[in-house]
C-alpha cells in the first residue's frame, strides 16, 4: 500500500503559540482573551482602519504565532474570521479579517491596507515570520495574491473563488498557493488553469474543489484548508512536524484511494494520489505517489475522463463568448427566453458535469451584467444601466445586488417610491450592508425621508 511507503517522515522544528489584538479600542496585548473574537480592532497608527480578530486558546504572551490574514470582497472581516475560527482554535492560528479592503479599490490602496494591518499585528504581538499566510474570496483572493507577489514575506496564499492578480511583477519571494473553488463557480476554469500554471512553474500548490457556487468555502472544507496550512508551516520549519497528524492524513487518503479503486473509479483514485503528493511534498518521500499517478494516467478510464473534462471547458468558453456578445444587443424578452432555456438544460443534464457547465455560464453572465450595469451607472447612462439590471435579474434572480442597483437608478431618476420598493426587494433577497446604503451618494437626498429611515431602522 502507498501508506507504508510514506510513513518515513522527517521532523522539523520551531514551536508556535499565539498572538493578540484589540477590539474597537487601543488595547495592549495583555488585554486580550484567548478563544474570543473581536469585531473591530483599530489599527494604532490609523483609527479609520480596523480588522476582525480571533485569538486562539493556545495563546501565550511572548511566543511567536502563525497568522492568517483574510480579505472579504465587501470588507466584512468578521465573516471569514467566524468561518475559520473553529479550525484556527485547533491549529493555534491567529485570524485577522480586514474591514476596509473591498472590491473596486485600486491595487495600491488594498496593498496599503494590508501593510497597515500586518504592521499593527506585528507591533502588538510576536508573529512567526515564517508562517504569515494570506487568504481571500473573489476580489479578496486577488488582493491576497497581489500582496504576496509584490510585498514578499508571505509563506502562502489561500485563494478562494478567484486566482492571482495581474500585478505585472515577478514575486518578491516564493509562496505556496492553495486554490479553493466551487464546481459551479464561474471562475472554475480560471482556477483549473492557474493550478496547471503553478504546477508548470514549480510552485507548492493544490486545488481543492467543493460542491457549490461562487462563495467562501463551506464549513465542511475548512479542516482541509487548515491541514494544508499546518503541513505548509511544517515545510517552512515554522512549527515542528507532527508525525501522527501526517500519518493519519496518509491513512485516511490512502483508504479513500483504495475505495475508489475497488469500484473502478480510477480518475478518483488518481486525484486522491495527486492531493496526497501536493500536501506531503517536503514532508516525506512522494516518489511512490508519483509512480502511481503516472501509472494511472495511462488507464483508459482516466484518459477518457480527462478528454471529456477538456471538451466541457471548451464548450463552457464557447457559451460564455456567445452570450457575452449578445449582452448589449438582445432585448430583455430574448434574455428571458434564453435564461429559461439554460436552466431547463441544466435540469435535464441531471447530475452530469454538463449541469455544472450551464450553472457556471449563468454565474458568468451574472458577473458580466453586474460589470456592465456598474459601468453604465458611473457614466451615468441610466437607460443602459436599467436594461442591464433587468437582464441581471433574469440571469441571477436570487442575487440582491440587482435590486440594490435598481434602487440607485430610481434615486438618480428622483423616484423615492421606486427607491423604497427596490431596497425592500434587496432586503428580502438577503441584502444586509446598511453602511453601504448610508454612504451611497445617490441615496443622500433620501436620508431624511421617513420611509427611507424606517426601512433602514427596521434592519
Amino acid at each position: 500500500m502507498i501508506k507504508q511507503a510514506l510513513f518515513g517522515v522527517y521532523c522539523i522544528m520551531l514551536l508556535i503559540a499565539s498572538v493578540s489584538c484589540a477590539s474597537g479600542q487601543r488595547y495592549k496585548g495583555e488585554d486580550f482573551v484567548p478563544s474570543k473574537t473581536y469585531a473591530a480592532v483599530q489599527c494604532a497608527t490609523d483609527s479609520s482602519q480596523s480588522y476582525a480578530l480571533f485569538l486562539p486558546p493556545q495563546y501565550e504572551k511572548g511566543k511567536p504565532s502563525p497568522v492568517l490574514i483574510l480579505f472579504d470582497p465587501s470588507g466584512n472581516g468578521l465573516l471569514p474570521v467566524n468561518l475559520f475560527s473553529d479550525e484556527a482554535a485547533r491549529s493555534g492560528f491567529i485570524i485577522a479579517g480586514s474591514n476596509n479592503s473591498k472590491n473596486g479599490m485600486p491595487f495600491n490602496q488594498t496593498t496599503a491596507i494590508y501593510r497597515n494591518l500586518l504592521s499593527d499585528l506585528t507591533s502588538r504581538f510576536t508573529i512567526e515570520k515564517k508562517a504569515i499566510y494570506l487568504g481571500g474570496f473573489s476580489g479578496g483572493s486577488r488582493v491576497a495574491g497581489g500582496a504576496a507577489i509584490t510585498e514578499g514575506g508571505v509563506a502562502g496564499v489561500i485563494g478562494c473563488g478567484a486566482g492571482l492578480n495581474n500585478t505585472n511583477s515577478k514575486p518578491v519571494g516564493p509562496f505556496s498557493y492553495l486554490a479553493v473553488v466551487g464546481n459551479q463557480d464561474f471562475n472554475y476554469a480560471e482556477m483549473l488553469q492557474l493550478d496547471e500554471s503553478l504546477d508548470y512553474a514549480g510552485y507548492q500548490h493544490h486545488l481543492l474543489v467543493f460542491d457549490g457556487i461562487h462563495q467562501w468555502p463551506p464549513k465542511a472544507i475548512i479542516p482541509e484548508i487548515f491541514t494544508w496550512l499546518r503541513f505548509d508551516a511544517m515545510r517552512q520549519q515554522a512549527i515542528p512536524a507532527d508525525r501522527n497528524e501526517i500519518n493519519l492524513f496518509v491513512e485516511k487518503n490512502d483508504k479513500k484511494a483504495s475505495d475508489f479503486e475497488s469500484v473502478g473509479n480510477l480518475p478518483g483514485q488518481q486525484d486522491t494520489y495527486i492531493k496526497m503528493m501536493h500536501f506531503l511534498q517536503g514532508l516525506t518521500d512522494v516518489t511512490p505517489l508519483q509512480s502511481e499517478i503516472a501509472r494511472l494516467a495511462g488507464a483508459k478510464k482516466v484518459i477518457a475522463l480527462r478528454k471529456l473534462q477538456k471538451e466541457l471547458l471548451g464548450k463552457e468558453k464557447e457559451l460564455q463568448n456567445q452570450y457575452s456578445s449578445q449582452l448589449q444587443i438582445q432585448t430583455t424578452d430574448w434574455w428571458k427566453t434564453e435564461t429559461t432555456r439554460l436552466r431547463a438544460l441544466s435540469v435535464k443534464a441531471g447530475d452530469s458535469a454538463m449541469n455544472q457547465v450551464y450553472k457556471r455560464v449563468l454565474g458568468f453572465l451574472s458577473l458580466d451584467c453586474y460589470m456592465y450595469a456598474n459601468n453604465a451607472l458611473k457614466q451615468p447612462n441610466l437607460d443602459a444601466a436599467n436594461r442591464c439590471i433587468e437582464i441581471y435579474r433574469l440571469v441571477d434572480p436570487t442575487n440582491p445586488e440587482h435590486r440594490y442597483m435598481a434602487a440607485k437608478v430610481a434615486a438618480l431618476n428622483h423616484n423615492p417610491d421606486a427607491v423604497i420598493s427596490a431596497l425592500k426587494q434587496a432586503f428580502n433577497l438577503g441584502f444586509k450592508d446598511i453602511k453601504r446604503i448610508q454612504s451611497e451618494a445617490s441615496f443622500l437626498p433620501y436620508q431624511e425621508d421617513e420611509k427611507f429611515k424606517g426601512l433602514l431602522s427596521g434592519r
